[in-house]
């Protein structure tokens, strides 16, 4: 007898994968346009991220959305299950967004930093910030994640200055072409760029997304 669960989604092809990516970043883009800009400089991230995932589960609740984001469901600040680490102790992930139509499920994690004169690019590229997917702590078993950047003083394009002025080769573990370069995810987005990170033996290399959010 055929195995029922033979076929119900499709398999990580990389045409899906592509697929997946524009529309997370979508999801996230919209949950962001909902928000009342002149309000975001003077909030902490984890109020920015609550509310940009508050946006998205509303947009994936609406019957006027565009018929794709059945397929995905959103988590906001959800726990990172490991061996070393149990109940309140286990770390939290920003936002994780995954695809209800493959199994296993694709799953982007998203790690949020605010840019500003008290937060900068050390905490952004730390072991806090792109470190945590570098290491493995998150999104151990995925091999693409992302970062956002909440930008809260000058814009968008000095921040993308300043990171990848501070990205170092050793330090952050580029890999091979790995440098920080655009990334076009979708045309609707302004500011996102790639960098491939190599993780421990254990793990597959790590391509990250930067996507900077103008929040001045």
């Amino acid at each position: 007898m055929r195995s029922l669960s033979k076929g119900i989604a499709p398999e990580r092809s990389i045409a899906y994968s592509q697929v997946f990516l524009e529309h997370v970043h979508l999801l996230i883009w919209h949950g962001y346009l909902q928000l009342d800009r002149s309000s975001l400089a003077s909030l902490h991230e984890p109020a920015i991220s609550g509310l940009i995932c508050q946006e998205i589960e509303r947009h994936l609740d609406d019957p006027q959305a565009p018929p794709w984001v059945t397929g995905y469901e959103i988590h906001d600040d959800p726990p990172v299950h490991d061996e070393s680490r149990k109940g309140k102790n286990r770390r939290r992930v920003d936002i994780k967004l995954a695809s209800r139509r493959t199994r296993p499920r694709i799953r982007f994690c998203v790690e949020a930093k605010c840019l500003n004169k008290n937060a900068g690019v050390a905490d952004y590229l730390g072991k806090d910030g792109v470190g945590q997917f570098i290491s493995g702590s998150y999104a151990a078993e995925e091999t693409q994640a992302g970062m956002l950047a909440y930008v809260q003083t000058d814009d968008c394009d000095v921040w993308r200055g300043r990171i990848e002025k501070s990205l170092n080769t050793k330090k952050h573990k580029l890999g091979r072409s790995g440098q920080w370069r655009t990334r076009h995810v979708s045309s609707a987005i302004p500011f996102c760029c790639q960098t491939v990170h190599v993780r421990p033996k254990k793990l597959r290399n790590i391509v990250i997304l930067h996507t900077l959010l103008d929040c001045t």
